[in-house]
């Protein structure tokens, strides 16, 4: 056993001393955010990760939450094409379920680990997560929907998330953001993940999912995938569904010179630690296309 722990921990080592001073950002969401073991777990490897010198952003979605709270007051969800029409109401359950709840929980949840952790949504500090309205056309008439309170993220001031991560705090953000009146919107939040690791100049992105990887071509989850081939799959149907938008997002970031994002299985307790410190991993990591040979 001592063997066991001592091998760990030295495997450990050479990706500590890759990351440390370095910032993740983590999607935080499905089952990892649901299951209270997995949750607690999820919190604990985040705390771990900042003790040894990882500045760790954690952006959570909340969805299903949002949709539960809203029927406890009976307003019964409505989607078209995945998103969610969000009238002003649905809007303010959005808000009071996602920033006065989920991120409570979750900052709660650090706390208790040792951890000190702030959160943060569209609102605060002047604003520093924005966005616009979405405009959408129905995939399948092609006439245009009026979505409501839904927004495309446009901006996110850096300089705020890292002058928290310089003091030692965690942030935690809530996807909501805010127009050029400071009006809410609601806003995906593996797009906000994507955002922040973008401006940040992220070394790593996690998306915490509740699939095992992205299948390939030969229908098995890949270990590593190029961004080039990934492209292909996208473009070839290989990559379809729900994971073409994680897929789309993960190629964002590294267009915006993140060097690694990974979709992770987050039903796998300690995903974090394991994806990020391992030589195993947990999901698939997606790459730079590699560079032409001379």
């Amino acid at each position: 056993m001592p063997d066991t722990v001592a091998r760990a921990l030295t495997e450990a080592l050479p990706y500590v001393q890759r990351l440390a001073g370095r910032v993740v950002v983590v999607k935080y969401g499905g089952a990892a955010m649901k299951a209270a073991d997995l949750s607690d777990a999820v919190l604990q490897d985040v705390v771990l990760l900042h003790a040894v010198g990882v500045k760790v952003v954690l952006c959570h979605g909340g969805g299903p939450e949002v949709s539960a709270m809203g029927r406890r007051l009976g307003i019964e969800p409505r989607f078209v094409d995945g998103l969610r029409i969000t009238d002003d109401e649905t809007m303010r359950v959005a808000q009071q379920v996602q920033i006065g709840g989920i991120s409570r929980d979750v900052i709660g949840g650090i706390s208790r680990h040792g951890g000190r952790a702030i959160g943060l949504s569209g609102h605060d500090c002047g604003g520093f997560l924005r966005a616009t309205p979405r405009v959408h056309t129905d995939r399948e008439t092609g006439a245009p929907v009026d979505l409501g309170r839904v927004g495309d993220v446009t901006s996110v001031d850096g300089a705020v998330i890292t002058g928290l991560l310089d003091t030692g705090l965690i942030p935690v953000i809530a996807p909501v953001a805010v127009d050029g009146d400071q009006r809410s919107l609601n806003v995906n939040a593996d797009s906000v993940a994507t955002a922040v690791a973008q401006v940040l100049g992220a070394t790593r992105l996690v998306f915490l999912t509740d699939v095992s990887g992205i299948r390939g071509a030969d229908g098995k989850e890949a270990a590593q995938v190029h961004a080039d081939t990934l492209e292909n799959w996208i473009q070839d149907g290989v990559v379809a569904g729900g994971m073409i938008p994680k897929a789309e997002a993960c190629l964002a970031a590294l267009r915006a010179g993140v060097e690694a994002v990974t979709v992770a299985d987050g039903r796998v307790p300690h995903a974090l630690l394991v994806e990020l410190l391992t030589d195993a991993g947990v999901g698939t990591q997606v790459l730079p296309a590699p560079e032409p040979p001379c």
